[in-house]
This record gives C-alpha cells, structure tokens and sequence, in this order.
C-alpha cells in the first residue's frame, strides 16, 4: 500500500528550459556553455526537495495533454511525487520557461507563459488527499483552487504553508488562511518578517538570497545567515528553502532549526547547475550542517 503524502503541494507547474551563458545578452548573442530541461514552478519544486529529502509527498494541479505535460509529470514520478491529484487538460498547451543564468554570478533571468492549461477548479480538489496530509504547500497560483484547499486544510488540523513569491488578486485571503507564511523581500518591500505575521499566521519569513533569511515567531526574530558556497546557478534555491523547511518542520524541528535547514538546503543547490538536479538529499544537508 502507497504510503500518504506528509506533504502536499498545490499551485503553478511548468517545464523549465535553462542555459547557461557567459553573459545575459540584450540584443546580442551568445554561446550556450551548458544546458538542461526539466519541471519547475514554485510549489511543485519545493514539493521535489522535501521529496528528494526523504517526506511522502503529493501534487495538485494542471497540465496540458501535449509533449511538456507528460514529461512535467513523468519528472515527478521520477522523484517519487504522488501525482493522483493533477489534471490534465484536453486540447491544452503546458506552462514553459526559458531561464539564461550567468556563470559568473549564477543570477538568471526567466521568460514565461503559463500556458492554455485551464486554471482547477475548487471543486476539482481531492480533499482526501488534503486531509491525509501533516502540511499544505501553497504558491499563490491557482489562487480560486488554493483557497478552497486552504479551507479543507484549516478544517482539518492540516498546516497551511505559502510561498508569498507574487502578489496575485487573492492572496491577501490565501494569507490569512497560513500557518507559515514565507516570502521575499520584494513582496514585502523590505526585510521585516513582522509584517507578514497576519491571521492564523504561527511564523512568516523574508528570504533575501546571499544576505540570509530573517523569521518571526510571534515574539522574537530569528535572523539566519546564509551559507557562503560557491553558486553556479541559483534557480529554484528559494523554492528548494521552502521545500526544506517544510520538511524540517514536518518533522519536528524548531522555527531556528527549520530556517538553518532550509538555507544549507538551499545553499547546496546552488552550487550544481539546474533547478531540481542541485536540490541535495538528506544525508549530504546533515553532512554539510555538521561541518559548518
């Protein structure tokens, strides 16, 4: 019998194409010195980390029945993700991303369509699958979908988890429905994770890249330094935070152990090139931690 998802993850899912490039061009060409394809999007890759760190975990959303919708779900059964709640849609094209990330810095810069793939519907969410869950992962996307799931988690004692990456017409409900709210600083305009300790709100975050993350437990703020690697891309490192995070706190760790965690996770990932082919598993994070 497949075991129930710990975690669960619901929101935008795409097919990522990334190269790396000297330089960024504007106007210009350049030569591709590395290449690769495979899924990406907020939750979906934060649900790929916690996988790939051991936690059962499950998928809810859509896709397109063309070539890219089949290899976004075959890279997900790759890394063992239940994908029982994803639906796919007839006659429709995938999301897609075109990601240039720069070898001298590791930043990148993406290009994206979300497709023709209709957004879910309320009513099309596996509540079974919410409520056999110990945390809700959520992106913004799918905003209708992500609310009714919200609901049904709160409902039924299952932690509510959002990744405040863009500000999207609803979000201020999807907001005051998280148990754990972490975003960036863009989305806050600042680094105060005070501001968003809103609703049923246990502890919010603010990730700012190479500057580290600061959190709030509702009384006092926990400031994490982030780890010095040597980047080579930094796609997907802050999706790869929350995956972690919610692993460590799926697992009983602290708000302080959780944000450590999360940020070697994350620092990890950015030394390999690619999105999901950094995300490192669990024996090399504690091996990193313990020798820092």
């Amino acid at each position: 019998m497949k075991a129930k998802p710990v975690i669960t993850g619901l929101g935008f899912c795409g097919m990522d194409y990334l190269c790396l490039v000297p330089r960024i061009p504007l106007d210009d060409k350049v030569e591709i010195l590395q290449s690769a394809i495979h899924g990406g999007g907020p939750s979906v890759s934060a649900i790929a980390a916690a996988a790939r760190l051991g936690a059962a975990t499950a998928f809810i959303g859509c896709v397109g029945d063309d070539q890219r919708g089949r290899d976004i779900l075959a890279g997900l059964v790759a890394e063992a993700v239940d994908i029982s709640g994803v639906q796919i849609r007839k006659n429709a094209e995938s999301a897609i991303g075109f990601c240039w990330i720069e070898k001298s810095s590791g930043k990148r810069s993406i290009a994206w369509s979300k497709g023709t793939a209709h957004p879910l519907s309320a009513n099309e969410i596996p509540a079974d699958l919410i409520k056999s869950s110990k945390v809700l992962h959520l992106d913004g996307h799918q905003t209708d979908a992500a609310i009714a799931a919200a609901k049904i988690a709160r409902k039924h004692g299952v932690t509510v988890s959002l990744d405040a990456g863009t500000v999207v017409p609803g979000i201020e409900k999807l907001l005051g429905l998280s148990d754990i709210i972490i975003a960036s600083e863009k989305f806050v305009g600042g680094a105060d994770a005070r501001k968003l300790f809103v609703g049923h709100c246990k502890f919010s975050a603010i990730t700012m890249g190479n500057q580290g993350a600061v959190g709030f437990d509702g009384k006092t703020l926990i400031k994490c330094p982030a780890f010095k690697v040597r980047a080579i891309d930094t796609t997907g490192a802050g999706d790869v935070f929350h995956g972690a995070f919610i692993y460590k706190y799926a697992t009983g760790g602290t708000w302080t152990e959780c944000m450590r965690f999360a940020s070697a996770t994350a620092a990890l990932k950015c030394t390999k090139f690619g999105g999901r082919a950094g995300i490192p598993n669990l024996k090399t994070v504690k091996k990193f931690l313990e020798q820092q």
